[in-house]
């Protein structure tokens, strides 16, 4: 049998199926991106914006259409709790860890072949903070947290497959080892898997401000963990800070980010930011450019608000007008653009270690531990391997870059 997986969403999403993936192909299933050559589509939905809701419903409309078995889970699922039939089985969000157990073992496949050289790693799932936008602790439920021993086989495994680096995910990996009691946390995670492993590269996924400490940031100058942490700001007005449920004020976020710059100046900082929620006004939005523009942000990405189903927001007055939401949006991606390009003309003439990826167009594409995507022009190199470049040039938002020898 061939299986399609089809992911939307975010990078908990995404570790997920690729978890399945890699435990469908030892049970002897055909992994295929071919949506027509599948027999049957694994779809992992998402329901964080209404965007995404369509989408999510659109594909499964889509390979009913087409006569395919399906499984679909994830959050849009969860919302509209489909009905199941006889081709379409649905698996809640509490049970996607057994979700490959859905399939009956009909033929051997092919060898385990993870062509990526980064993978994401799962390490919690749930939320508990209910920030007033958000429907996610709704749909994903309190939190909870992988065993160390698992998290670390699964690790050695894709390091024994030659993978290079990994992305440790969660609906908010702050909250790792919160449901196992007081000494064990994600800074413990990261001391083991340190420990552990001796090749691979770490990165982590989004993680809030308040979980970052000194002992934190202690742990972080450790040379095989990226230099890059995505730190979600959501507004820079602390009237909608509040209105969001977010647990700080800007002072104390603007705090902890020149705090961070200051340990390490080359470190790639990013944040989420929404703009269009209800009562913002413009002079709301005015503090949230303002405060973007002076911060040392090395890029943004930046959500249109929606309203979603159970969510406090949602029920609140003053909606802000969707093309005024658009507007606001479309001018902080082009703030986010060009803080993109200044941080990285601050490595022109400067060597980065990245790892190369795939070819396009007569291109290796490769990253660095700071998260700067770059273009070689080089014949010979292999995908996989930790090289040294020299960044020469910007291209849109890549680095134009040059091997050394």
């Amino acid at each position: 049998m061939k299986v399609c997986l089809i992911t939307y969403g975010c990078k908990v999403n995404q570790a997920e199926s690729q978890k399945w993936e890699k435990l469908l192909r030892l049970k002897g299933y055909l992994i295929t991106n071919d949506e027509n050559d599948a027999d049957c589509w694994i779809i992992n939905t998402c329901a964080v914006t209404h965007k995404a809701e369509v989408q999510s419903r659109q594909i499964i409309n889509k390979a009913k259409k087409f006569g395919k078995r399906i499984v679909v889970t994830g959050c849009y699922a969860e919302l509209c709790r489909l009905p199941e039939s006889e081709n379409l089985k649905v698996v809640s969000n509490q049970k996607k860890e057994t979700l490959t157990d859905q399939f009956k073992f009909l033929c051997k496949g092919d060898s385990l072949n993870i062509s990526r050289h980064r993978v994401i790693v799962k390490i919690q799932d749930g939320c508990n903070h209910f920030c007033s936008y958000c429907i996610v602790p709704y749909l994903r439920g309190k939190p909870r947290s992988y065993r160390i021993e698992e998290i670390i086989s699964e690790i050695k495994d894709y390091e024994s497959m030659g993978i290079r680096e990994i992305v440790l995910s969660g609906i908010n990996i702050g909250l790792y080892g919160t449901d196992f009691g007081n000494t064990v946390n994600l800074k413990y995670l990261l001391k083991v898997i340190l420990k552990e492993t001796s090749n691979l590269r770490i990165r982590l996924s989004s993680i809030e401000q308040n979980y970052i400490d000194e002992e934190f940031l202690d742990i972080i100058s450790d040379r095989r963990i990226c230099k890059h942490l995505h730190i979600p700001l959501q507004h820079g007005s602390d009237r909608i800070l509040y209105l969001m449920n977010r647990p700080y004020k800007v002072f104390h976020f603007i705090e902890k980010i020149e705090k961070i710059l200051k340990l390490y100046p080359q470190i790639a900082i990013g944040s989420d930011i929404i703009v269009g929620f209800p009562s913002e006004t413009e002079e709301d939005f005015k503090k949230t450019l303002k405060l973007i523009e002076k911060t040392d942000f090395s890029y943004l990405h930046v959500f249109t608000y929606s309203e979603r189903p159970f969510t406090k927001a949602s029920k609140m007055s003053e909606q802000v007008p969707y093309d005024v939401r658009k507007e606001r949006a479309n001018c902080l991606i082009e703030v986010s653009k060009s803080k993109r390009v200044e941080y990285i003309k601050k490595f022109l003439g400067s060597e980065l270690e990245v790892i190369v990826e795939n070819k396009r167009n007569g291109l290796f594409s490769a990253t660095s531990d700071n998260y700067i995507k770059c273009l070689i022009d080089k014949q010979g190199l292999v995908s996989g391997n930790l090289i040294k470049v020299y960044v020469r040039d910007i291209h849109g938002d890549h680095a134009i870059a040059d091997t050394v020898n």
